[in-house]
């Protein structure tokens, strides 16, 4: 148990006005999962064993980490909400019967669970997953919460 407590004191001597990680807030997050995204979606350039790409799992979930930051962070990284309100109005406009975000929600998931999409693909339906799903709140919105807890609690934002 001492232990433990030692360890606790020995990361908190290490963060800098209760941040691991300093001063990044949303906007800085969002640059750097874009920024990792793109990095990891294209193809390792030679044989080093440090750079790899991102299967389609990975790029999912870093999509829907990035979709979370950009809602966020707000400014120019609205796009990301715009894209996916633009998506959604398509199923819930009527030309699909009575859709409701709800239905879209189930779609993107069913989508992003039975498809094994390109890195790049799978990178944008995250994307556009987060928007959709952190509308349609209910059991949609836990993926939203899940990102945004976490990056409060490693004081990121």
């Amino acid at each position: 148990m001492y232990e433990h407590i030692q360890y606790v004191q020995m990361a908190a001597e290490f963060t800098v006005g209760n941040r691991v990680v300093g001063s990044v807030g949303m906007g800085g997050l969002a640059t750097a999962l874009t920024i990792g995204m793109v990095a990891g979606i294209r193809e390792p350039k030679g044989k080093g064993k440090l750079r790899k790409k991102l299967d389609s799992t990975q790029a999912s979930v870093l999509g829907i980490t990035a979709g979370t930051c950009y809602m966020a962070a707000g400014s120019i990284w609205t796009v990301g909400e715009s894209i996916s309100d633009g998506f959604a109005q398509v199923f819930t406009g009527g030309g699909f019967g009575t859709a409701g975000l709800g239905a879209v929600s189930l779609l993107l998931a069913l989508v992003m669970y039975f498809r094994e999409a390109r890195p790049g693909a799978a990178a944008f339906t995250g994307i556009l997953a987060a928007g959709v799903w952190a509308q349609a709140g209910g059991i949609w919105g836990l993926p939203q919460a899940l990102v945004l807890t976490g990056v409060h609690a490693v004081g990121m934002a």
